[in-house]
C-alpha cells in the first residue's frame, strides 16, 4: 500500500477527486482510502497539517497502523531561486532542515524517485514557519531551491520508520513579500497540478496485489487452513475408533473442509466489505482496495461451495441431506457483528462443527461419542476467546463504525477478562478429553502445549497478530493431538 500525505485539505482535494478516494475512520488524522485500478496500487490520502511535528506525527502513525511500502509527501512550496516558476513541478532529491544554523547544518535525507524521476529534479529546505522574503529566504536560497514546512520532516520519519519516500511539490510562489498573495492566488491552479503528476506516477507503478493466484489464496487466507484440518482429522479419528480412517474418507473430509472454509472465508469478505473500508487495519483486503471484483469474490464463495457439496456427497446420503447446516453457519456467521457483540461465538459455532461432522463422515451416522462432544465443545471455545482477543484490534473502529464486538462493548480490560474465562473453560476441556481418550504421557506433551498457548495469548509483549495466529493454531492443532495420542502409552 502507498500513502500520499498532503498538509492541508486545500492541496489534497484534486487529489482526492482525482483517485475517488473515500473517508476512513482513522483518527487523529483525516484519512481516505482509494482501491486499486489497472496498474495502479490500492492506498491512502492523509490530510497531515500543517508544520513539521504534524508532518512527522502522521508519518509515524501512518506506518504504524498500515501496511504502507512507501509514503509520498506532496503540495504547495516556495520558490528561492530564478528558473523555478510557480506552476512547475519537482521531484526533490534532498531534503534538509532549514532551520538548522549554518554553522551546523543538519545532513540532508536522499529521497527516493521512485515512479517520478521524469519530473525535474530540485533541492528542498524545511522550515517551521512560512518565509516570504528577507534575510531568512536569502540564506536558505544558498542550499537549496524550494522551501516548504513539512517534506524534511517527512522523508527524515520515514527513514526512521524503516519506509522508502518522494516528495512532488509544486511551486505556488517565489517566498518574496508579495508570496502570501501570489499563494492564495496559485493555490488551487498548483495543487491540481500536483495532482495529475501524482496519478500519472501512480500508474507506472505495478500493483501491490500481485497476480490474480496470489490475491486469490491470500483472500481465502489458505495458511489459515491449519486451524481446522487437524481438528478434522481428530474427528474422524473418534470416529474410526481411535484408529486411522480409511484414506478415501479422510482425503473427502479434508476436501469437505477445504470447501467449507473457502465459502464461509469468500462469504465473509463478500458481506464485511463495506465494514473493512472503513476500517484502516482491513481497508487494504482485496475487496475494499480493488485487488478482486465483487465477481471474483463470489466465483471463489461457488467455487468452495461445489467442492465442499460434491466432497458431502461423495461421503453419503447422511452427509448430503446435513450439508446445509453447516453451510448455513460458515454463511451467516459474519451477519452477527452487525446486532450482538456475542458475533464471536458464532465463529465458534462454525468451526466446532467441524470435527462433528468429520465424525458423522467416517460413521455414517449423527454420533454422540462423549470423546467427539469434548472435541467440540473444545473446539468452540478455543476459537471464541482467540476472536475476542483478535478483535482487541479494532476497538476504537469497531465503535466508529457502529460494529458489535466484545471489545467495543465492554473495552479492553472486560473482553480480556471474558475471554479468558472462555479460554479456561477450554483448558479444562482439553484436560477432561485427555484422560477420556487415554491420559498417557504422550498426549500430554500436547496438552501442555496447548495450556501454554492459551495463557500466552495474554503476554501483553506479544502481539495481538500474532497472539491470533500463530499462537491460536498452536492451541487448536495441540488440541486436536490430544485423542490422536491418547493410545499411544
Amino acid at each position: 500500500m502507498i500513502a500520499l500525505l498532503l498538509a492541508t485539505r486545500e492541496e489534497a482535494a484534486p487529489v482526492l477527486a482525482a483517485l475517488r478516494a473515500e473517508p476512513l475512520a482513522d483518527a487523529p488524522f483525516e484519512t481516505y482510502g482509494f482501491v486499486a485500478r489497472r496498474r495502479r496500487p490500492a492506498g491512502l490520502v492523509v490530510v497531515t497539517g500543517m508544520g513539521p511535528a504534524a508532518a512527522a506525527a502522521a508519518v509515524r502513525h501512518v506506518c504504524a497502523a498500515h501496511k504502507v511500502r512507501h509514503l509520498v509527501n506532496a503540495g504547495i512550496c516556495g520558490a528561492l531561486r530564478a528558473g523555478f516558476a510557480p506552476g512547475s513541478v519537482y521531484r526533490v532529491a534532498s531534503a534538509a532542515d532549514g532551520d538548522a544554523p549554518l554553522s551546523r547544518p543538519a545532513a540532508p535525507v536522499d529521497v527516493s524517485p521512485l515512479f517520478w524521476g521524469d519530473l525535474p529534479a530540485a533541492r528542498l529546505a524545511s522550515v517551521a514557519a512560512p518565509v516570504f522574503g528577507g534575510d531568512r529566504r536569502d540564506r536558505l536560497a544558498e542550499a537549496a531551491d524550494l522551501v516548504d514546512m513539512e517534506g524534511f520532516a517527512v522523508a527524515r520519519a520515514a527513514a526512521a520508520c524503516g519506509v522508502s519516500c518522494t516528495l512532488v511539490k509544486g511551486v505556488s510562489d517565489l517566498a518574496t513579500e508579495q508570496g502570501r498573495e501570489e499563494l492564495r492566488r496559485n493555490l488551487r491552479q498548483v495543487s491540481e497540478a500536483v495532482a495529475e503528476r501524482l496519478l500519472s506516477g501512480l500508474e507506472k507503478m505495478p500493483s501491490a496485489a500481485g497476480g490474480l493466484a496470489r490475491r486469490l489464496l491470500n483472500f481465502v487466507k489458505v495458511e489459515h487452513t491449519v486451524f481446522s484440518l487437524p481438528l478434522l482429522f481428530a474427528g474422524a479419528w473418534i470416529g474410526a475408533g481411535g484408529r486411522m480412517p480409511a484414506p478415501r474418507a479422510l482425503l473427502l473430509v479434508a476436501l469437505a473442509g477445504l470447501g467449507a472454509r473457502t465459502l464461509g472465508m469468500a462469504m465473509n469478505r463478500i458481506l464485511d466489505r463495506r465494514l473493512d473500508r472503513l476500517n484502516p487495519r482491513t481497508a487494504g483486503r482485496e475487496l475494499p482496495s480493488g485487488g478482486m471484483t465483487v465477481l471474483q469474490a463470489w466465483a471463489v464463495a461457488g467455487a468452495g461451495l461445489l467442492v465442499y457439496g460434491l466432497a458431502c456427497a461423495a461421503l453419503g446420503p447422511l452427509c448430503l441431506r446435513l450439508s446445509p447446516l453447516p453451510a448455513a453457519v460458515l454463511v451467516g456467521y459474519s451477519l452477527l457483528k452487525r446486532f450482538t457483540p456475542l458475533c464471536h461465538f458464532g465463529v465458534g459455532v462454525a468451526l466446532a462443527l467441524g470435527p462433528l461432522c468429520a465424525c458423522v463422515a467416517v460413521t455414517g451416522r449423527a454420533a454422540a461419542d462423549p470423546a467427539i462432544l469434548l472435541l467440540a465443545a473444545f473446539t468452540f471455545l478455543w476459537i471464541s476467546g482467540f476472536d475476542i482477543v483478535y478483535a482487541l484490534q479494532d476497538l476504537e473502529a469497531d465503535r466508529r463504525n457502529g460494529v458489535h464486538s466484545l471489545p467495543a462493548a465492554l473495552g479492553s480490560r472486560g473482553a480480556q477478562v471474558v475471554a479468558a474465562l472462555v479460554h479456561a473453560l477450554a483448558a479444562l476441556l482439553a484436560v477432561a478429553l485427555w484422560r477420556l481418550t487415554g491420559g498417557g504421557l504422550c498426549a500430554a506433551l500436547p496438552l501442555a502445549v496447548a495450556l501454554g498457548a492459551f495463557a500466552a495469548a495474554y503476554h501483553p509483549r506479544l502481539p495481538l497478530p500474532v497472539r491470533f495466529f500463530p499462537v491460536s493454531a498452536i492451541a487448536g492443532i495441540a488440541g486436536a493431538l490430544i485423542p490422536l495420542f491418547g493410545g499411544l502409552p
